[in-house]
C-alpha cells in the first residue's frame, strides 16, 4: 500500500517539507519491489535503498542544522542525531538480511519499518522540533521553547496516524527480536566451533581496546578543544561589542562631567561674588533680604559641598564601568590569541571581573597575590581555566562562603592556588574529575568538560601540571603550576593547525 502524504505530515519549514516528500516517493518506489517476492528485483531494489540511505543522510544533517542554527538545546539536538543513526544502522542491517535471506521474507518487514519509522517520525519528533523553533524564533528561550512544545499535543487525525505508526513500529521491531531470538538458538548450537577461534581472538580484541580507548580519549580531547575554540570566540566577539558600545558614550560622557566641574566651580565663584555683595547691603535692605531667602530656600552650603561628591562619585562610576570593559577585553585577549608573555595575576583579576554576577552573592574573595615574573602563555585560554575553576568554586558553595586566590613563584615556575569553603569531594569523584564528559551535576546543568578542558590547557599546551585535594564538607583547593617560558611543541603546533582545518578556521 503507499505510504500516502497528507496535511499531518507538514512541519512548515520548508526544506524539511521538501525532504520528507523526497523520503516518502523513495519508500513508494521501493515498495512494488519489497513487497513483490521477485529476486530478479533486488539489483534494481539495492539501488534504491543505497538513494534512500543518502537521503536520509542529507536529511539528517539538515534538519540537525537547522536545530543548531535556531539554537535549540544542545542534549536535544545530540539525542535527535541519535534516533537519526540508529535508523540508518536498523536500515544497513536490513538490507544485509536482504543479501542473507529471500526477499519474500524480508521485503515486507522493511516495508513496515520504513513507513512506520518515518511516519512517527514525522508527525512526533519533527513536529516537536517545528514548534520550538517557531518558540524561540518568537523570543522564547531554548529551556522554554523545549518545555512548550512538549505542551503541545496533536490534533486526532495526526494522533491516530502517530498511534499506528508507532504500532507497526513496535510489531516490526517484535518481529525483529523474535528473528534475533531464534538467530541465538543458533549461536549457542555453534558455540563450541566458536571457542577455539575466540581464545585466540582474546589476545587480538585486548589490543584492539587498549588502542580503541587511546582513539576515544583522543577524539574527546579533540571535541573538549572545539568546544573552547568556539566558547572563546564567541566570548571575544562579545568583549569586543561591548567594548565598542560603551567605550564611546563612556569617554563623551567623562568629558562632559570634567566640563560640568568645571562650569559649576565658574557658577559657584559667581555665587561668591554676589555674597561678597550682599553683605555690603544693609540688613534692612529688601535686595538683601532677598538674597538671603533664595540662599536658605536652597540651601547653598549644602549645595556647595554636595554638588562635587555628586560630579566625582558618578566620575568614579564611570571609571568602574570602564575597568568591567577592559576586564572583558583583558579575558577575552581578542587581539591576542598567540602565544605571549603575560601577568598571572592581571589575567586572575579579569576574570574575576568577568564573573563578578556569579561570585558577588555567594563568596568573599580573598587575594593572596605574589610577585610573579611574566609568563609566557596563551592568555585567553588560561583565563578560560580560571573562569572554570572559579564558577565550580562559586558552584560548590550553598549559601556564602570565601573564596581564596594565591600566587607565589619558584625557580623557573610560577604557582596559583584557588581555594573554595564549599562542599568538597570524596576520594571517588576527585579521581574522575579530570575525565572528559565527567560530571556530578544534575542532567542538563553541565557537559562535563570544564576540569577535562582545564586539565589539557595545563598539562598539555603548557606543561605544567593540575592537582585538586578535598575532603567532603571542607572545601577543595585546586594548585596549578606553569613554567615561566612554556612553548609549544611542534606536534601540538601540527596538531592545532589540523584542529582549525577541521573546525573550518583559518590558520594563525
Amino acid at each position: 500500500m503507499p505510504f500516502k502524504w497528507n496535511r499531518s505530515f507538514e512541519t512548515g519549514i520548508a526544506i524539511v517539507d521538501a525532504q520528507h516528500r523526497q523520503l516518502v516517493k523513495l519508500i513508494n518506489d521501493a515498495e512494488p519491489l519489497l513487497t513483490g517476492g521477485e529476486e530478479a528485483a533486488s539489483q534494481q531494489l539495492g539501488v534504491l535503498l543505497e538513494d534512500l540511505d543518502r537521503c536520509a543522510a542529507t536529511h539528517f544533517a539538515c534538519e540537525e542544522g537547522v536545530m543548531r542554527s535556531h539554537g535549540l538545546l544542545p542534549p536535544y539536538i545530540e539525542k535527535q542525531h541519535a534516533d537519526h543513526q540508529g535508523f540508518r544502522d536498523q536500515l544497513r542491517e536490513l538490507r544485509g538480511q536482504l543479501v542473507a535471506e529471500s526477499l519474500a521474507d524480508v521485503g515486507p518487514g522493511l516495508l513496515r519499518f520504513l513507513t512506520s519509522w518515518l511516519s512517527f517520525h514525522i508527525l512526533d519528533e519533527d513536529q516537536r522540533m517545528a514548534r520550538q523553533i517557531r518558540l524561540t524564533s518568537a523570543g522564547e528561550s531554548p529551556e522554554g521553547a523545549f518545555a512548550g512544545a512538549a505542551q503541545v499535543v496533536p490534533d486526532d487525525q495526526a494522533r491516530a496516524v502517530l498511534v499506528a505508526a508507532l504500532t507497526d513500529l513496535y510489531a516490526v521491531l517484535g518481529e525483529r527480536n523474535r528473528s534475533l531470538f531464534v538467530s541465538n538458538e543458533k549461536l549457542k548450537q555453534s558455540s563450541r566451533q566458536l571457542e577455539l577461534l575466540n581464545q585466540q581472538l582474546e589476545a587480538t580484541v585486548a589490543e584492539r581496546t587498549v588502542e580503541l580507548r587511546q582513539t576515544l580519549t583522543a577524539m574527546a580531547r579533540t571535541q573538549g578543544q572545539l568546544l573552547q575554540s568556539e566558547k572563546l570566540a564567541a566570548v571575544g566577539q562579545l568583549a569586543a561589542g561591548v567594548a565598542h558600545e560603551i567605550n564611546n558614550p563612556i569617554g563623551f560622557v567623562t568629558s562632559n562631567l570634567g566640563s560640568l566641574k568645571a562650569y559649576v566651580g565658574q557658577l559657584l565663584e559667581v555665587i561668591d561674588a554676589f555674597d561678597a555683595l550682599r553683605d555690603v547691603l544693609p540688613a534692612t535692605d529688601a535686595r538683601r533680604q532677598k538674597l538671603e531667602q533664595a540662599c536658605d530656600r536652597g540651601d547653598l552650603d549644602y549645595l556647595r559641598q554636595d554638588i562635587g561628591e555628586l560630579i566625582d562619585e558618578s566620575s568614579a562610576g564611570l571609571l568602574r564601568v570602564s575597568k568591567i570593559v577592559q576586564g572583558l577585553k583583558d579575558f577575552a585577549r581578542v587581539d591576542e590569541s598567540d602565544w605571549q608573555m603575560a601577568d598571572i595575576n592581571a589575567a586572575l583579576e579579569s576574570t574575576i571581573n568577568v564573573a563578578r554576577s556569579e561570585l558577588k552573592y555567594k563568596a568573599t574573595m580573598v587575594r593572596n597575590y605574589g610577585q610573579l615574573p611574566p609568563v609566557r602563555c596563551l592568555a585567553a585560554q588560561l583565563n578560560q581555566v580560571f573562569l572554570n575553576l572559579l564558577i565550580n568554586a562559586a558552584q560548590a558553595i550553598e549559601d556564602h562562603g570565601t573564596i581564596t586566590l594565591t600566587t607565589g613563584c619558584g625557580q623557573a615556575m610560577v604557582w596559583i592556588e584557588i581555594r573554595d569553603t564549599g562542599c568538597g569531594m570524596g576520594e571517588d569523584v576527585q579521581r574522575r574529575i579530570f575525565e572528559p564528559f565527567y560530571t556530578t551535576r544534575p542532567a542538563g546543568k553541565g557537559t562535563g568538560l570544564g576540569l577535562s578542558i582545564s586539565w589539557d590547557i595545563v598539562v598539555h599546551k603548557h606543561r605544567g601540571t593540575i592537582g585538586v585535594g578535598s575532603e567532603p564538607g571542607r572545601g577543595t583547593r585546586f594548585r596549578i603550576e606553569l613554567p615561566v617560558n612554556a612553548a609549544p611543541a611542534e606536534e601540538d603546533r601540527n596538531a592545532h593547525e589540523i584542529l582549525l582545518q577541521g573546525a573550518g578556521l583559518p590558520k594563525k
